[in-house]
């Protein structure tokens, strides 16, 4: 009976186990073991008007030691016009305070630098803000149309997610938390716990300082993820900027469902509360874990 009751113990830990990288538009806390980690391939499809974006963020995320981890992720949009390049953006996961007291509140650091692709034509990011081509407005320098060979929308890279993800809030010129073509670095202060064995709150406060002598810029990332089993679970997420003008907010719903061979699934289904952000966004990552 002891050697049962063990094995139930040890199951039910191993079906509500934290994996790490299992929100979209959120960064958690998880270090992998040293030389273990993931490797992920996100897509995102995006409606903002009349105006549709693809983009995808392949790249890998791999433990060093207990408390630091360092990942690497490019992204590619295609808003029209054909695939484009948009950066790369190194970056390292700290745990700055590991698991305690009963909710196994935990805090920790997520910060990358992103090296962005100029914009054609020398286009900076404050041509650009969500709705720009699309219902928002026009994205030229005088408010007209954004000429054909700038993307219809800005790179909404919002290091959440995979790495740093495709989709998320943006705030243009005005100082929000995306910036189309502009380099800078990204932090992510993470607030972690478990409301519940099989239910996981964390709380992302984000700064992007910009490397091109632009505006900075202050978001925040809100999440809830419930485990229905080891290979199910739902969430909901949230992702803004504290911009006062053209704020951007938006609301995603989100699963993820374990596959073979150490390989997980997510979706995400979400869409803007602010007109400054997306009207529609449609997200798949694959995970495999090794």
């Amino acid at each position: 009976m002891k050697v049962a009751a063990c094995l139930l113990s040890l199951l039910g830990s191993a079906l509500h186990a934290h994996h790490g990288r299992d929100f979209i538009l959120i960064q958690d806390s998880a270090i992998p073991d040293p030389l273990s980690g993931v490797a992920i391939a996100g897509y995102e499809w995006t409606r903002d008007g009349d105006s549709n974006e693809f983009s995808t963020e392949p790249g890998f995320f791999i433990g060093i030691n207990s408390a630091l981890a360092f990942g690497l992720s490019a992204s590619f949009s295609d808003g029209g016009e054909g695939w484009e390049y948009n950066g790369f953006t190194p970056q390292f996961i700290i745990s700055l305070l590991p698991a305690t007291g009963a909710r196994r509140f935990r805090i920790g650091l997520w910060t990358g630098y992103e090296f962005a692709e100029d914009l054609p034509g020398g286009a900076s990011s404050s041509l650009h803000s969500h709705g720009g081509g699309g219902s928002g407005g026009g994205g030229g320098p005088d408010g007209g149309p954004a000429p054909p060979s700038w993307p219809a929308f800005p790179d909404r890279k919002h290091h959440g997610g995979a790495f740093g993800g495709a989709g998320g809030a943006g705030g243009g010129s005005q100082g929000g938390i995306v910036r189309a073509g502009e380099s800078g670095l990204y932090n992510r202060l993470i607030f972690e716990g478990d409301v519940t064995a099989q239910t996981r709150a964390v709380l992302n406060l984000v700064s992007f300082v910009s490397g091109d002598g632009g505006k900075p810029g202050f978001g925040y990332a809100f999440g809830l993820r419930h485990e229905f089993s080891h290979d199910l679970s739902f969430g909901l997420e949230t992702l803004g900027d504290f911009e006062e003008r053209r704020s951007s907010h938006q609301v995603l719903a989100t699963a993820m469902v374990g596959l073979p061979r150490h390989l997980s699934l997510r979706l995400g289904v979400g869409a803007g509360l602010t007109r400054s952000a997306p009207d529609f966004t449609l997200h798949t990552s694959f995970l495999w874990r090794f």
